[in-house]
């Protein structure tokens, strides 16, 4: 039987990964504290007394800052404290929700990133909303089947980290999951629904150890499949708690 074998958010959009053995899941929301924030690349449409959903592009991201990924982070347990070092340099210490504490976290990427900041940094948080690629509240899965297909096919490894999805399922074969769109499946206790496949686009093709863009995922979808998607997108149907090693079945 499938079974769930990654757990991981993204705190901050862009950032890297945080990897959890168990997380509470709730009805028609996100993973909690998943890019709960991002950080404005000079000012956007984002407004803290009215937030809503600003399109991925006003934001540092991996698509178009692909050096972000040579940063390694670690969080704390709460999720609202990072850890961030550049090459192995001295750590710092950023309280999320504490701006006093970010001006070191901006100085260091402005030294990474160079022109490519494009007036001051803001990290921004909108509560109860997650800054993602798309507006709706809903979680992402990835099949490791069909990552290690498209990697025999590429001739080389690829790391699922890459595709930033929230859950790895592990025991489907290669693109079965496509197949389940529409339906409801059940990740432990939790019911969800998967709702579409998702588009890849230029993240996917940036190293997350090393921030290089070492190969063009897209383009290596659409060669060998027609298509250029991988994971899909689902919402929570039910409170609940889902951890590693949980069977996934159809609901």
């Amino acid at each position: 039987m499938p079974q769930l074998t990654a757990i991981t958010r993204f705190p901050v959009k862009g950032l890297g990964p945080e990897q959890l053995p168990h997380v509470e899941l709730t009805a028609n929301a996100t993973l909690p504290h998943d890019r709960a924030w991002a950080i404005e690349n000079g000012p956007s449409p984002f407004d803290d007394r009215a937030p809503g959903h600003v399109k991925k592009k006003h934001f540092l991201m991996l698509a178009g800052q692909a050096e972000l990924a040579r940063l390694d982070c670690r969080y704390a347990e709460d999720g609202r404290t990072v850890t961030a070092s550049l090459d192995g340099g001295a750590p710092i210490d950023v309280q999320l929700d504490n701006a006093a504490s970010h001006p070191p976290l901006f100085d260091r990427l402005r030294t990474l990133l160079g022109d490519a900041v494009r007036g001051p940094l803001r990290l921004v948080h909108a509560p109860g909303q997650a800054m993602t690629d798309i507006a709706m509240p809903q979680i992402s899965l990835i099949n490791a089947a069909s990552v290690r297909d498209l990697a025999d096919k590429m001739g080389q490894p690829l790391d699922p980290v890459r595709f930033r999805g929230n859950l790895l399922i592990d025991g489907l074969a290669a693109w079965e999951e496509f197949g389940l769109v529409g339906q409801n499946i059940r990740i432990g206790g939790v019911e969800l629904r998967v709702e579409s496949r998702i588009r890849r686009c230029a993240a996917t093709s940036v190293n997350p150890d090393t921030g290089e863009r070492n190969t063009d995922v897209p383009a290596a979808l659409f060669e060998h499949y027609g298509h250029m998607d991988c994971g899909l997108y689902l919402t929570v149907l039910e409170d609940g708690v889902i951890a590693l090693g949980d069977p996934v079945s159809l609901a």
